[in-house]
């Protein structure tokens, strides 16, 4: 028996079904569709199986442009994915990542794939060649142009134990952010809207780190699922800085959505985290693109 073919009632298990998953207008803020080296075409047409299965009402994909490895040297797909982004717009959307290393480069970059592109944002990724963080002076010019064009600003952030005296954030790669480099960016753009990418890897921590910022959101995509951190999140920031990521295809959405459901939350809340907080972001950058949101 294929996926296809195997079917269930999700409601007969006491689990929500596929129309209201497709009532809350879920979307997800962290979407690898094209992230296989070989052919991310096939691998977005085959995950959007999953995606409607899950009933997703729109994915940002976080990897338009370049490879997760160098995002500022052109792939070789990079023509027929905008070409897919521009077509399927009704329903997928486009982050194309940067390198702080490269501030200059990293410009050049949101110029073609944003201002002249289709993509919505950008995305900060775990490391680059010359170790710069997110906090680093390099990253004002990135940010001021992403304000300039209203761009979504996604930035992955971790804290691995490591080091002597072994403490969160000193085994971390090279260049790879931590909630406390987000901190330090939002206090220097406290009008600029920014995400704070897999809750820190510590949703203890970084929750508490970006708390002050009220520009940051949280995003819980990708990190370890523990019953209570949604409630603790939205206890300390407040259910509209909580963002929805579903971080497939190498995370369960199940997983993701649990994370959701598990919470104590009224189903307007859910609704904010699954989707009305992003959109609330997003919507100038939309607009401006002459695209009709719903809030």
């Amino acid at each position: 028996m294929t996926p296809r073919e195997f079917r269930i009632n999700p409601a007969d298990y006491g689990l929500p079904t596929r129309d209201e998953f497709v009532a809350y207008r879920i979307w997800d803020s962290h979407f690898h569709g094209f992230n296989a080296a070989a052919d991310p075409i096939a691998q977005f047409r085959a995950n959007n199986f999953y995606v409607e299965r899950m009933g997703i009402e729109r994915s940002i994909s976080l990897e338009a442009g370049g490879t997760i490895r160098d995002p500022l040297k052109p792939a070789p797909h990079d023509a027929a994915l905008r070409e897919i982004l521009e077509k399927e717009g009704d329903r997928v959307s486009g982050v194309t990542p940067i390198d702080p290393g490269f501030p200059d480069e990293s410009c050049a970059k949101m110029e073609a794939w944003i201002r002249r592109g289709p993509c919505i944002g950008i995305k900060y990724g775990g490391g680059n060649a010359r170790a710069i963080t997110c906090s680093h002076p390099n990253n004002d010019p990135i940010i001021r142009l992403a304000a300039e064009l209203n761009a979504t600003i996604y930035i992955h952030t971790w804290l691995k134990i490591g080091g002597t005296p072994r403490l969160p954030g000193r085994d971390n790669f090279p260049g790879e952010s931590t909630p406390m480099d987000v901190a330090e960016l939002a206090k220097r753009f406290p009008n600029v809207p920014m995400i704070c990418g897999h809750s820190g890897g510590d949703w203890e921590l970084g929750v508490r780190v970006i708390r002050p910022y009220k520009n940051v959101s949280l995003e819980f995509a990708g990190s370890d699922p523990h019953s209570g951190s949604v409630d603790f999140a939205v206890k300390e920031l407040g259910v509209d800085r909580i963002v929805w990521g579903g971080h497939g295809p190498s995370r369960s959405y199940a997983t993701e959505y649990g994370k959701i459901l598990d919470a104590d939350l009224s189903r307007a809340d859910r609704m904010k985290i699954f989707g009305a907080n992003f959109r609330k972001i997003a919507a100038p950058i939309f607009r401006q693109k002459g695209f009709k949101i719903e809030l």
